[in-house]
């Protein structure tokens, strides 16, 4: 590939120093290029100001934007003044600029010879420059019609670390839909997901946490690209650009740089913002040695958003284009937006480090995979190690036994189903959150089934009630090989953890959603969050301050250090503030549902698996805000004196999308004690949810696969 780089940099107020290269060719001409002219300044910036007055666009510029119905405040003049004025300054016949115009036309003669794909970089600093559309020069339209522009990517004077493979036998894509009110991110999350069919393997993060994100980043298969999906900004100077990771959590770059540092020393080759105004988070990136990462100059509207990304890994994945002609391609496809959005074909745009080769579909295809290895065991009395003999036999299942432990493998497609991940031989004890209860009728079986050998037995506490909390406490005293849990592990209980000299890992596995239920004979249309938040912290006590009968509400709930369902509920929608007085407890989930099923001021919220399939009680609709409910079922709703012949179906589509308000992750917590067989039990469970046979049946109790 022939790289074609325009360097400028401002050294005086008269203009700017240009230094043109052709690596293919050992080229390099200087020349100068007078300033900004103020006509194009003018015009740049009545175009942004019109575009950015698009409906919502108005007061939150640095969002992505979802019109209710088109408006047409930037008008094509704009556009086609800002390209006039560009073509003018550009052009312009001042001698010492001439020089770098007669190369670049006689470059691409002979470039277009050597019938080579050829990528055109613009390496500015100054955000005024960086800005502009320079794919619209018309000497490049003319000489380099294949070729698609690119920002390179400031440079870092700290040494760049050598990067590995991701250790992965798929492509790996991590996608992070973050705070997406007013947009549709449904669209995005399925051109990603559809990727499954073509094998690629598929993390998806809903308004994830700090900590979740970070453990995601920090996974050590690694990825290869990274998307985000959601609200972004960046300042006006382009410097520094932040992500709304969920409805509270805005983040810098900065502020997750570690964990990013880490994926891309894994092996991260490309990240695509699929967001607003992404220039500060490109420059950011380059800080930090991230090869390639595409994002959006200005506000983006949702269906240029996803228009882009469709076709984008359409040419990228099926049609095999390098990253250059794809998002060129791509970019062209969105001029059917020309008359509504202005100006929206120039918002995709490639930031590249110096020196690196653009990927292709085939680069980030992982060599294939070696034949599975088999786990040996480790002598807990550290005795000397007894001699392993092996056997392999072809076509059939590996086995390595010594001191009395088995770890079986076989020679299925690598990561296909249970009987692919290596597990050891034993009974090992788990337990905690209630909200795991049809996962354990749905996945224990066929785990059985797959390792006869891989015992599971399922713990509940002596003296306490079931739930996160409790199966992680039960963990720390050595009650339990692993947990399960619904919430992430919290900051006092990794310290507790430190004290023991204990580590915890946490490892995701699946989403599910949170549904509110009350009697069935209550007449709601729905609750929104923050009438949810009220009931529960007793500020709201009639039903008839929610649009139902007068009558008094009993929220039932379980208690807070015991289920992590409640603690859910209290951090993420109470915001932290208590339970009200005026709350009943009940032992847990079926206690709670048989006392709703009797009580018609009840109340009463659990996993959605547990509650959707009920027949004597309601699932309610829920609301952000205003009345844009949004069933945990899907619609219509069975009545009870229709069940059990029919039953309410989970709204699971309402939930991988986030459309529905009460989202969250599903974990695995293991004790980290490198070598010991609970830590590989506990990850042999975990690797086996995440096989496509694990993350079906997850689907089929009722959670959203996230792979």
């Amino acid at each position: 590939m022939a790289i074609v780089k325009l360097k400028l940099r401002r050294n005086s107020p008269d203009g700017f120093l240009v230094i043109l290269t052709a690596k293919n060719l050992d080229e390099e001409t200087e020349g100068f290029l007078p300033p900004l002219p103020p006509n194009l300044e003018s015009s740049f910036n009545e175009w942004q100001s019109a575009y950015r007055q698009i409906e919502a666009v108005r007061s939150c510029a640095t969002f992505r934007l979802t019109p209710k119905s088109v408006t047409i405040y930037s008008h094509a003049e704009h556009t086609l003044a800002v390209k006039e004025e560009l073509n003018q300054w550009l052009n312009t016949y001042d001698n010492r600029w001439r020089p770098i115009r007669d190369r670049l036309i006689a470059i691409a003669q002979q470039l277009h010879q050597l019938n080579d794909e050829i990528r055109v970089i613009i390496d500015a600093k100054d955000i005024d420059l960086r800005r502009l559309p320079w794919q619209e020069w018309n000497l490049f339209e003319e000489h380099y019609p294949n070729a698609e522009v690119a920002l390179s990517a400031p440079k870092n004077k700290n040494k760049q670390s050598d990067k590995l493979v991701p250790q992965s036998q798929h492509i790996r894509i991590l996608v992070v839909v973050g705070r997406s009110d007013g947009i549709n991110t449904k669209d995005d999350l399925k051109i990603i997901q559809d990727l499954e069919t073509d094998g690629v393997e598929v993390r998806c993060l809903i308004k994830p946490s700090r900590r979740e994100l970070s453990e995601a980043l920090w996974d050590e298969q690694g990825y290869h690209i990274f998307v985000f999906t959601g609200h972004s900004g960046s300042q006006e100077d382009g410097q520094i650009g932040w992500i709304e990771l969920n409805d509270q959590d805005s983040l810098t770059i900065e502020e997750f740089k570690e964990a990013l540092k880490q994926a891309i020393d894994k092996g991260l080759q490309l990240a695509i913002f699929n967001s607003c105004d992404g220039l500060g988070l490109a420059n950011q990136l380059a800080q930090i040695h991230l090869p390639q990462v595409i994002v959006m100059r200005e506000p983006v509207p949702d269906p240029v958003a996803v228009d882009f990304l469709r076709y984008f890994f359409q040419e990228f994945t099926h049609n095999h284009k390098s990253l250059f002609s794809s998002v060129k391609k791509a970019r062209k496809r969105l001029e059917h937006f020309k008359s509504d959005y202005p100006g929206a074909i120039w918002l995709p745009t490639i930031c590249i480090e110096a020196n690196v080769e653009p990927l292709t579909w085939e680069k980030l295809h992982p060599t294939p995979p070696p034949k599975p290895t088999l786990i040996k065991r480790e002598d807990s009395t550290h005795k000397p190690k007894t001699k392993i003999k092996t056997w392999l036999l072809i076509g059939l299942v590996g086995v390595v036994a010594t001191g009395g432990a088995l770890y079986l493998a076989n020679n299925k497609k690598a990561n296909s189903d249970f009987s692919s991940v290596p597990a050891p031989a034993g009974t090992w004890f788990y337990g905690g959150s209630t909200s795991w209860a049809t996962v354990r009728k749905y996945v224990d079986p066929e785990i059985k089934r797959a390792y006869p050998q891989f015992e599971l037995r399922y713990t509940n506490p002596i003296n306490a009630a079931p739930g996160s909390g409790t199966g992680i406490r039960m963990l720390l005293e050595g009650q339990l090989t692993f947990s399960q849990s619904s919430r992430p592990i919290s900051d006092k209980e990794y310290q507790q953890s430190q004290q023991r000299g204990l580590s915890l890992k946490q490892i995701p596995v699946a989403l599910e959603g949170l549904a509110i239920a009350v009697h069935p004979d209550l007449q709601i249309p729905g609750l929104t969050l923050g009438q949810i938040k009220d009931i529960y912290t007793g500020k709201i006590t009639n039903w008839n301050q929610v649009g139902g009968p007068n009558l008094k509400i009993t929220p039932y709930s379980r208690r807070f250090d015991e289920g992590g369902t409640v603690e859910f509920l209290v951090n993420n929608i109470l915001s932290g503030e208590k339970l009200g007085s005026n709350v009943v407890y009940v032992y847990d989930t079926t206690d709670g549902l048989h006392k709703l099923a009797s009580d018609r001021s009840g109340i009463y919220y659990a996993s959605a698996p547990e509650v959707v399939p009920q027949c004597q009680i309601k699932p309610l609709a829920i609301a952000k805000q205003g009345n844009n409910f949004v069933a945990p079922y899907t619609e219509p709703l069975i009545k009870p004196q229709q069940c059990p012949k029919q039953r309410n179906k989970l709204n699971i589509d309402a939930f991988k999308t986030g459309e529905y308000p009460i989202t969250r992750q599903m974990f695995v917590i293991v004790k980290q004690n490198p070598g010991s067989l609970e830590q590989q039990a506990g990850e042999a469970y975990a690797n086996m949810l995440l096989t496509p046979q694990g993350q079906k049946l997850m689907n089929e109790a009722g959670f959203v696969r996230i792979r």
